[in-house]
């Protein structure tokens, strides 16, 4: 079996645990670390528009992927239904997510996040039922 050529140890590649002390180091033994990886969005926006000039917000977040919490409350009901059929058409458009959250409270999120709606208690023992 011939030798084979390494630049990195004076020229040839030698068998394994025969490397200097000097020239081998596991390349996972560096002071350098890696870059932590994000599993989700950094940050969401939270919304309580009055009127229909918010719409342009709510879609520049959506656009840049940000998740978006609209809370229509202090809209009057013709504007509040009209910021719905626009997040609607937004969400449908950009192939997001759209979840009411509460009464006139609804969760934008763009392609990239995944919600998971709970409707009944963790716990059926009854540990949240207080009353």
């Amino acid at each position: 079996m011939g030798a084979l050529r390494d630049e990195h140890h004076n020229g040839w590649l030698m068998p394994s645990g025969s490397y200097p002390a000097a020239a081998y180091e596991e390349p996972w033994e560096g002071e350098e670390t890696l870059p932590s990886v994000q599993t989700g969005p950094s940050k969401i926006v939270s919304l309580r528009p009055t009127g229909f000039e918010a719409a342009r917000t709510v879609g520049e977040h959506i656009r840049a992927a940000v998740p978006v919490v609209m809370d229509l409350t202090e809209m009057d009901d013709a504007e509040a239904k009209r910021m719905v059929d626009f997040a609607s058409g937004l969400i449908f458009g950009t192939r997001g997510g759209i979840e009411r959250i509460a009464r006139r409270v609804f969760l934008l999120t763009p392609a990239d996040v995944e919600v998971t709606v709970i409707d009944r208690p963790l716990d059926e023992s009854g540990f949240y039922n207080q009353s």
